[in-house]
């Protein structure tokens, strides 16, 4: 797989599109996030493996979520790029349920192993009923209790 051939088209709410927008290709945003957290080499290649699969996508977007947060500035832009190319993946691999909650401006993802929490209320612009497979409102999320620790779970997923 090619790294630079992963182009993504982000939906946007239609009421604030006046154009079709171009598609974004996904990994010179995630290698962006991950010279920002100084990632070694073996996080750079968990992070291309994981590409391949939804629950690959989802594994490394809550590894960088978590990541983003121990640097001066934090950028969640690889966000919305990693979980729509997540929703994509799971269309052939049916490796992640993703779930929108509309009140709590969340978007939820169910693996057969753990379940990953992603705020997304600050992406307003992007309509998440297109990209998640189902719209719940308020939601009940039990993944607190079924959370790994984010880089083990990367890790473990390219092993």
């Amino acid at each position: 797989m090619c790294l630079s051939d992963i182009v993504i088209q982000i939906p946007q709410k239609s009421s604030l599109t006046g154009r079709e927008q171009a598609g974004t290709p996904v990994w010179p945003i995630l290698e962006r996030t991950l010279r920002r957290i100084d990632a070694d080499s073996a996080t750079y290649d968990a992070a291309r493996a994981a590409l391949v699969s939804s629950e690959g996508c989802i594994v490394l977007a809550n590894y960088l979520n978590s990541a983003v947060k121990r640097v001066p500035v934090a950028d969640y832009r690889f966000k919305v790029p990693l979980l729509v190319l997540a929703a994509k993946r799971a269309e052939d691999d049916d490796g992640v349920d993703l779930i929108y909650d509309p009140s709590e401006g969340a978007l939820y993802a169910e693996t057969d192993e753990a379940q990953f929490s992603f705020h997304i209320h600050k992406d307003w612009t992007v309509d998440w009923s297109a990209v998640a497979h189902e719209t719940i409102p308020h939601y009940t999320w039990s993944g607190i209790e079924q959370q790994t620790w984010a880089l083990d779970a990367l890790l473990r997923h390219a092993a």
